[in-house]
């Protein structure tokens, strides 16, 4: 872990790592790519991360805090909940084209990764469920809400994502928007 959550070089040790993802991989994270990418020597950069995993792990929770506060936003803006979907769905779709590093990281490189990136994803994406569950009681007022619809229609969303980044169609990641539109309807929560 960082040595402390606003040290400039742990800053750049993390987004030296989501780089040498990004271009090649998890096998491109090695201790010595990542000091000559962030241009330290590795004294300094074990001072800040023992491990490259430790840098990975919290470059991972970094851009996925980063993911979920953009959903976050949306909802905050938008009050329907149908729109505010739609919405949440299009800014995904933009901000992902416009950060391949972190779709590769987050869409492929997240599911190769050992326990620990695995146990970092699972709670991310209940992170997520959660966010969408509150976002839906908020706006619709009901308590029984079907989690699993939620879970699913998220589940859903991700896996069309990460299919177009493992082809490598990170840049038309917005022409996905008709599909997770289609995805959202069928998976659309009613009560039960």
């Amino acid at each position: 872990m960082a040595c402390n959550p606003d040290c400039a070089t742990c800053t750049r040790l993390r987004r030296a790592a989501l780089a040498l993802v990004g271009d090649g991989g998890l096998e491109a994270l090695t201790l010595e790519a990542l000091a000559g990418s962030a241009a330290i020597d590795a004294v300094e950069l074990r001072r800040h991360y023992a491990t490259e995993a430790e840098c990975l792990y919290d470059t991972y929770e970094e851009v996925a805090r980063d993911v979920r506060d953009e959903i976050a936003a949306v909802f905050a803006e938008v009050p329907s909940w149908p729109e505010a979907l739609t919405l949440v769905g299009k800014r995904l779709l933009a901000w992902m084209a416009g950060r391949p590093a972190e779709a590769r990281l987050c869409f492929i490189e997240i599911l190769r990764g050992d326990r620990e990136m695995l146990r970092l994803r699972d709670a991310e994406r209940q992170r997520t469920i959660d966010l969408f569950v509150r976002e839906h009681r908020r706006r619709r007022h009901r308590e029984d809400l079907p989690e699993l619809q939620l879970e699913l229609l998220v589940s859903a969303g991700f896996r069309a994502i990460g299919a177009a980044v493992a082809e490598g169609r990170v840049a038309a990641l917005p022409e996905l928007e008709p599909e997770l539109a289609s995805v959202a309807e069928v998976f659309e929560p009613v009560a039960g």
